[in-house]
């Protein structure tokens, strides 16, 4: 990773690029290919719904030289040939792959041909209907590492609410693995492999960019670690609450409801005012 073309890129070049992509994203792109790096975490990447290639652009920097970056996209009118363009002005080609055409229209056997190692970082942008975005996940997660991220893109824009639902009924889905959300940024949510959400968020709270300026949620049974919050809580309190949710671990589901209202309360875990005390 070129860190010097990566800040460039967040800080100017991704201007240049028609799209939508958030510098807060950019941002947490960049945190946790770090995050993966710390952790000796490898694979290719791969990225549904391309456009012009703008958040493809900063993929291909963030990657190692022998990762494959795919992108997958319809590419309609004359999208492939800009997306090209840029890849080659503001990122890097080698090891770079675009696929026309719809991802349901591609035979399975086909897509095992493609992704024949398994992915890290998994970027998902394509189509954002409830159905679809359900099926995108379920179509790509096979492939995706133990250890591997999806990057979910718009995730509670007012104009889509299916990508909501859809992400929320993916992650009751345990068989043969469970993915659940751990990080929110500027538009987009990330999840993980349960075993691996924890981790990632206590190293993320020990980098500049999170120290003491995010806070931690309960949704269902998972936290997510909201970046850059509007109430920040300090990242000592944070790790508190992940620590305690951590051991001694317990199913939530021997809590009643009146319970789990009380101990996740804004008040007190949105807040972390219990461990200030």
């Amino acid at each position: 990773m070129d860190i010097d073309r990566v800040k460039k890129f967040i800080n100017g070049d991704h201007q240049n690029i028609e799209g939508w992509f958030f510098p807060l994203d950019q941002v947490a792109f960049f945190e946790l290919f770090l995050a993966q790096k710390q952790l000796g975490i490898t694979g290719d990447v791969a990225e549904v719904g391309v456009f012009h290639g703008k958040s493809l652009a900063l993929l291909s920097l963030l990657k190692d030289p022998q990762e494959n970056l795919l992108g997958f996209d319809l590419f309609n009118e004359d999208h492939q040939e800009r997306t090209e363009s840029n890849i080659e002005e503001y990122g890097q080609t080698s090891g770079v792959e675009l696929i026309k055409g719809l991802t349901t229209d591609i035979a399975r056997v086909d897509l095992d041909a493609m992704l024949q190692s398994q992915i890290r970082f998994l970027h998902i942008d394509a189509g954002h209907e409830y159905h679809e975005v359900l099926e995108q996940l379920l179509l790509f997660t096979p492939y995706v590492g133990d250890q591997g991220i999806i990057a979910m893109d718009d995730y509670q824009d007012r104009e889509f609410p299916g990508i909501e639902a859809a992400v929320l009924d993916f992650t009751e889905i345990d068989r043969p693995r469970r993915f659940v959300p751990f990080l929110a940024a500027g538009n987009k949510l990330f999840m993980c492999p349960s075993p691996m959400s924890s981790m990632l968020q206590k190293i993320l709270l020990r980098r500049a960019t999170f120290d003491n300026l995010c806070r931690l949620t309960r949704v269902r049974d998972f936290n997510v670690l909201i970046m850059r919050s509007k109430l920040p809580v300090s990242s000592e309190n944070i790790l508190a609450q992940i620590n305690e949710l951590e051991f001694p671990r317990r199913q939530d589901g021997e809590m009643s409801l009146h319970n789990k209202a009380a101990r996740f309360s804004q008040i007190t875990f949105g807040a972390g005012e219990k461990y200030s005390e």
